[in-house]
């Protein structure tokens, strides 16, 4: 998750290099080219994320910048397709699947710092107007330019679902067609296969940065990241790290056509050798261990007391989590379910096969990201409680009795924190019941909202889920203000807070959704019954899921009266 400082203290000794390139090694200006890489899954998320929401207008409300995984998942193709045109070959895009014991501390520290992003935001009196802003589909150009993040949209918490969507898409929802349809690139151009990124696209145990490294030494191929770690692994006497935040196009004045991609790389066998110093991991120890020191006393450090550094138990500690486990990634390897688990259910799914790693003698972890809402009130994560708690429960079911646990703990906001809620698993019986309600809740919502497709329907069963929670009917709206919130966006004359809320709720539900949906498939099957399985198997894909309040209008809008006649069936039915 990075050293403090390491990049900072480092990046001056970069050079320069062209991402692709023509048959030789080189271009006219001796710039060295690369021309295969290993891509860090979350890191190109989080970069592409913040290259949208730096190319956005400044007319619009902060209150719906916040690019959609819709929108993040096209621009990451967009990147992908960019870096296959120039002749790039792209080994493997990894995504954490499960963050050691160790990093515990780290992950909670940043979803505080999204929290206080939030609590920042929420101080923001939200700008009273009735335009949207336009589906964000910048040039395939800009993507590859970078621009300062507007200070207005600097507090803005990351959308929180946005990897798990691309991770998810990138393996079921980009077809060569759909590419092709999305991008209208060269058809030569792409990889070959129907879906030319699914085998490349993996979710490893532990952070990606371990398989990044272990691909990079084997191949000699880059590393795209913007992880300070990267470098500290061992990259083998080839690899190298190539920051994603460095990327720049340069484009030919005369020849638009002759544009360039030029970054920033670091070679850790050759800038430890131009520092003098055994490698880098033994300067990132001292830095970790002295981050305010400078640069120049953390090398002379590096150089000194080398034999005894080198073999005290602290320093081993330390590399400890930057050497690959050997007995992990074959299990991984042999495991192709988890291949299409949810970034966050494929974490608790490890916990539970290698708890010596994930969870030692602890009871397994959740961390549910801050989503975007009301800071002021009750967290949003409330209302899915049920369906996730159902989910776990099967989980721990699907072990024996020696290997379950009584509770699993969930990182949620509660007002300005962030706390560890604990989760009670039910039994056998308690599962049972559970599954036999949310199974009459679903038919009973199949017969009132008959009338609207998949994506609608969903938005629809969660707003009757948000409705049936008694703690949060006082602050609903009438079925006049739900009505005009399904087409308009807002229940009163503008854009609120509490519709934010409305929607961060709906996005709960949905998501807590997806997350049973999966964890359902666990249970062996005599123990579930095939409709069981089955019943939450149309929940659509993350991208098209989880709707920003724009597209829930376009789809409500469609005709005139579908809001009005859902709306009343689900007043006339859970009123």
């Amino acid at each position: 998750m990075g050293i403090p400082y390491l990049t900072k203290h480092l990046l001056p000794y970069a050079d320069s290099v062209l991402l692709g390139g023509g048959p030789d090694d080189q271009n006219l200006d001796q710039t060295p080219c690369v021309r295969a890489v290993v891509i860090d899954g979350p890191s190109l998320v989080y970069h592409v994320y913040y290259r949208l929401l730096a190319w956005m207008g400044p007319v619009h409300d902060v209150l719906d910048m916040q690019p959609t995984c819709n929108e993040v998942s096209r621009a990451v193709v967009t990147c992908l397709v960019e870096l296959s045109r120039r002749g790039i070959e792209i080994h493997k895009i990894c995504f954490d699947g499960a963050l050691p014991v160790s990093k515990r501390e780290t992950r909670r520290a940043r979803i505080e710092k999204s929290r206080h992003r939030l609590e920042l935001s929420r101080r923001r009196a939200p700008t009273s107007t009735n335009e949207w802003r336009e589906e964000v589909t910048i040039p395939p150009t800009q993507l590859w330019q970078g621009r300062n993040l507007p200070a207005r949209w600097r507090n803005l918490p990351e959308n929180p679902f946005m990897v798990s969507a691309v991770f998810e898409d990138l393996r079921t929802r980009w077809s060569r067609e759909q590419i092709l349809q999305e991008t209208q690139c060269d058809p030569s151009h792409l990889p070959d296969g129907d879906y030319p990124w699914v085998e490349i696209t993996v979710m490893v145990p532990g952070e990606a940065d371990v398989e990044c490294a272990h691909v990079s030494r084997l191949t000699g191929s880059a590393i795209l990241t913007n992880d300070s770690d990267l470098i500290v692994h061992d990259l083998g006497p080839h690899g190298e790290v190539v920051y994603l935040n460095s990327v720049q196009l340069v484009e030919d004045t005369e020849d638009k056509a002759s544009s360039q991609i030029r970054a920033m790389r670091l070679h850790p066998k050759e800038l430890a050798h131009r520092l003098g110093i055994k490698d880098i991991p033994r300067l990132a120890y001292e830095l970790n261990e002295n981050p305010h020191l400078g640069f120049s006393e953390l090398v002379r450090r590096s150089k000194e007391n080398q034999g005894v550094i080198d073999h005290s138990d602290k320093y081993h500690d330390f590399l400890r989590e930057y050497q690959p486990d050997t007995e992990r990634s074959f299990a991984v390897r042999g495991s192709a379910y988890v291949q299409n688990l949810d970034p966050r259910v494929s974490e608790l799914f490890w916990q539970y096969e290698l708890p010596e790693v994930f969870c030692e003698a602890d009871e397994p972890h959740i961390y549910l990201g801050i989503l975007f809402e009301d800071h002021s009130r009750r967290c949003a994560w409330e209302v899915g409680r049920f369906y996730r708690a159902l989910g776990y429960s099967l989980l721990n079911q699907a072990h024996s009795p020696a290997r379950q646990f009584t509770t699993i703990c969930e990182f949620v906001r509660r007002g300005t924190r962030i706390i560890a809620e604990q989760i009670t698993l039910g039994g056998s019986k308690t599962v049972a019941s559970d599954l036999s309600m949310l199974q009459k809740r679903l038919d009973l919502a199949r017969g009132v909202f008959k009338a609207a497709d998949p994506s609608t329907f969903w938005v629809m069963f969660a707003i009757a889920e948000i409705y049936r929670d008694p703690s949060s009917q006082t602050s609903l709206p009438g079925a006049v203000q739900l009505e005009r919130y399904l087409t308009r966006g807002f229940v009163g004359k503008g854009t609120e807070w509490t519709d934010v809320h409305l929607l961060a709720q709906i996005h709960a539900v949905l998501y807590s959704l997806r997350v049973l949906q999966q964890l359902v498939r666990f249970l062996p099957d005599d123990n579930l019954s095939g409709s069981n399985r089955l019943m939450l198997s149309n929940l659509p894909p993350l991208h098209s899921l989880l709707l920003s309040r724009q597209e829930i209008i376009q789809r409500f809008s469609s005709s005139g009266e579908l809001a009005h006649g859902l709306v009343y069936q689900l007043f006339k039915t859970y009123g």
